[in-house]
């Protein structure tokens, strides 16, 4: 019996010791693996392929890979081979490692096109895939469109295309090189918030001397650059804008949009309002239309580098019908016989100096002050504005400190012209195209086509759209009472957002 209770006693020590070793001598379980580096939807053209390597935390000692619930792997790498037809695949990743087991579950869609996704009034950069790394004579091509208010761009046997459209839906597009060819899907969606068809900002301002300058806006003693920008975007801003003024000769504001506007071929694609209107009583027979037509040369601009402001080597000038020269214009002649200054001069520059004075004299007629701000120009000519009686505030820009300011740009040949012959009617003509406030804003000649844009060379350039616009005063005249040509403006419009359609004039 004894023999019996310590055999018994002995077991149960033996065990307690196999257990207590057992504890000792155990490895914690290994922690699970973590894939990682994979996208959970792919888009494979058929009879492509697609390489998928993931990373794995924790490590694995074995990857396995099930396509539609059929094993197809076991390795740290898959090639997927879009099969002839498209199709939609379930692609699962198993991982394991002691005692663990991990998946991840994909999608793979294969089509017959590459795809892409944008959004509405967003310009997209799309690259030729590699096949066509050695290729110098690539063509790009539109196959369908759920609408025309779109812009391929930069097609020109290179290896990338610029793409932006007004409207949703699906582009098809397709890139060759003799046999070799490359279809593509774009799908456009609209963006999130509405984009609005007005300027939304204002990113520069400097009137050049001037009648209405310090009065629109209105200059208050102490207001800095800063206050009048703001000012500025009061103005312009939004749909109920209200006018500003560009001074005489050179006087500039640079404005933005919050979206590209799309360069729809075929159209004009946008307008910033004026105050051009029609002379009641021009004595001239058969008169081209004329008025008060004081033009701004329009530059544009779109944000290549994705910065949110214009840059100086973005801009492009909008080829208006009398930037390189004024004899085609229907008003030419009769400019001429009033010996008025027709010459263009496309690399022009005027200084102009802070007056001596803001006092008056003894008016003469009209003038007030007829020495009153002194100009010269880098064509050795040099002379002096003169102050009106009808506008008593400084023409100077209030908030400037310098005692000169130098303008740079196109100058237009002289379009007005004093009809009456006694000095009371002055008409200033309006140029056949190209220009803000040089047509009244009902007029489709009111409208710009970014199609017209020409780079520093003089060379027309293929814009996809344009994100920012500068103005500037083309016009250097006196017209009597009237006082100095001097651009006003007010209201951007995008006018494809806005539903506006004008066709263009092919230059």
């Amino acid at each position: 019996m004894n023999y019996r209770n310590n055999f018994l006693l002995y077991l149960a020590c033996l065990a307690l010791l196999v257990a207590s070793c057992g504890k000792k001598d155990a490895e914690p379980a290994a922690p699970a693996p973590v894939i990682a580096g994979l996208e959970s939807e792919y888009y494979v053209v058929v009879r492509e392929n697609i390489s998928l390597t993931p990373t794995i935390e924790n490590g694995v000692d074995s990857l396995v890979w099930i396509v539609n619930g059929q094993r197809v792997a076991n390795a740290l790498q898959y090639t997927f081979q879009a099969p002839a037809d498209p199709g939609t695949y379930s692609l699962i990743v198993k991982a394991y490692n002691a005692g663990n087991i991990v998946q991840k579950v994909l999608q793979i869609t294969t089509g017959r096109y590459l795809n892409w996704q944008t959004t509405a009034n967003k310009i997209l950069a799309i690259e030729a895939s590699q096949k066509f790394a050695n290729k110098t004579d690539l063509k790009w091509e539109i196959l369908s469109a759920p609408s025309e208010r779109y812009r391929l761009s930069d097609t020109t046997n290179s290896k990338r295309a610029l793409f932006t459209s007004v409207d949703r839906g699906s582009f098809k597009l397709k890139v060759s090189s003799g046999e070799l060819v490359d279809t593509l899907l774009i799908t456009v969606k609209q963006s999130d918030k509405a984009p609005s068809p007005y300027i939304s900002k204002v990113f520069d301002y400097l009137p050049a001397p001037g009648q209405f300058v310090n009065e629109l806006p209105k200059y208050n003693a102490g207001d800095t650059y800063e206050t009048i920008i703001g000012k500025v975007s009061k103005e312009l801003v939004g749909e109920d804008a209200n006018t500003i003024t560009l001074g005489g000769w050179g006087g500039y504001v640079v404005v933005g949009f919050d979206h590209t506007i799309v360069n729809v071929p075929g159209r004009r694609d946008f307008r910033i309002h004026g105050n051009a209107f029609g002379a009641n009583a021009n004595p001239r027979p058969n008169a081209p239309f004329g008025g008060s037509c004081e033009p701004a040369i329009v530059m544009v601009a779109y944000d290549k580098n994705k910065n949110g402001k214009p840059d100086e080597d973005e801009w492009y000038e909008i080829k208006g019908s009398g930037n390189f020269s004024a004899e085609n214009e229907p008003w030419y002649s009769a400019a001429v016989a009033s010996k008025n200054d027709v010459r263009t001069f496309r690399n022009y520059e005027m200084t102009y100096s802070r007056p001596v004075t803001e006092t008056p004299g003894t008016p003469q007629g009209h003038i007030s002050i007829p020495n009153y701000i002194s100009w010269s120009d880098n064509q050795g000519q040099q002379g002096y504005k003169i102050k009106n009686t009808y506008h008593t505030q400084s023409y100077y820009p209030g908030w400037v400190k310098d005692d000169q300011i130098t303008y740079k740009g196109i100058r237009l040949a002289r379009n007005g012209i004093e009809e009456s012959g006694q000095g009371s009617y002055f008409v200033l003509y309006a140029f056949k195209y190209g220009y803000v406030d040089n047509y009244p804003n009902t007029h489709d000649n009111s409208g710009i086509d970014i199609d017209w844009a020409i780079d520093k060379n003089g060379n027309k350039v293929l814009l996809p759209g344009i994100d920012f616009v500068k103005l500037y005063n083309g016009v250097d005249q006196e017209n009597g009472w009237l006082g100095e040509a001097s651009t006003e403006i007010s209201r951007g419009e995008d006018l494809h957002l806005l539903g506006t359609k004008i066709a263009t004039i092919n230059q």
